[in-house]
């Protein structure tokens, strides 16, 4: 079974890369293939609703947000619920959940039953989330669209995602300081580069062997985690594009900021904690067992 998840795995990811039939920037990218449809706007726009509509009793006004960062599958989402940041009222913004409305959306028109119909080694087909790559780049469009909407609601929200973007920072300082946002808090957790790789490799293998899992497991290419470690580096990107947030001048318009990394690079687990006000510095821990 292993050989067959191994073998499985290197023909989608030869997919994935540049040229291939799961090439996100490729002819079969939902951007490209709906790029002169007026009506695409319409469609982004239903996904929208029907995404946030999947969550209710969302309070409005709180004013606070969370951010995550880190590779795929490093834990982020756990780390959060551990530390009890977020419950009950909070708007999570995730972009795998727009990835399936997408994903659901394409299947629907019947633009990718060709490759669904491709057998790969394990003996099974393609799976619907292993299109993931294609629509990654409207998921993000829509995300933001989703996101704009909550902030200028107020709502309490939850941007899940892998900060791998260094302007990603200024960018929110902005949009949530611009909103009135008084309270923002990024959660960081570093694992080295083969503990994500396993993970991901083992969260696709299982969601896609589940015959009772309808659209599979999705399936995150192998450069889409080497890439976050550059030159073999025991961290990512995503670590220093965190911190570079939480020091940037435009921090000083959030009341108050707090930095939380959760790093498993060396072993055992590092936490540190960092907190400003008003863009001051005023408390600071790290902690090891």
């Amino acid at each position: 079974m292993e050989q067959l998840c191994v073998k499985t795995h290197t023909v989608l990811d030869s997919w994935c890369a540049p040229g291939g039939i799961l090439d996100a920037g490729g002819v079969r990218a939902s951007f490209r293939l709906y790029a002169d449809d007026p009506r695409r706007r319409r469609t982004k726009d239903a996904i929208v609703e029907a995404y946030l509509a999947e969550q209710d009793g969302i309070e409005h006004g709180g004013r606070c947000a969370i951010v995550t960062a880190g590779v795929p599958g490093a834990g982020k989402s756990t780390a959060i619920e551990s530390r009890g940041l977020a419950g009950h009222g909070w708007r999570v913004l995730d972009a795998d959940r727009i990835k399936d409305h997408l994903i659901g959306d394409g299947l629907g028109r019947g633009v990718y039953d060709d490759l669904l119909g491709m057998v790969l080694p394990d003996g099974r087909r393609l799976r619907p989330r292993e299109l993931a790559t294609l629509v990654h780049r409207e998921s993000t469009e829509i995300l933001d669209m989703a996101r704009e909407r909550c902030v200028r609601a107020g709502e309490n929200i939850v941007i899940e995602g892998t900060f791998r973007w260094d302007g990603l920072g200024a960018q929110l300082l902005t949009e949530l300081g611009g909103a009135g946002y008084t309270d923002l808090t990024i959660v960081d957790v570093e694992v080295t580069c083969d503990t994500a790789l396993h993970r991901a490799q083992d969260r696709w293998w299982t969601g896609r062997i589940d015959p009772d899992n309808d659209l599979g497991g999705r399936f995150t290419p192998t450069s889409a985690i080497t890439d976050l470690y550059p030159d073999g580096a025991t961290r990512s990107i995503c670590a220093r594009n965190a911190r570079a947030a939480f020091e940037h001048p435009l921090s000083a318009v959030i009341e108050s900021m707090t930095l939380f990394v959760d790093d498993y690079t060396t072993g055992t687990h590092v936490e540190s904690t960092v907190t400003k006000h008003n863009g001051v510095v005023n408390y600071e821990s790290h902690t090891a067992p």
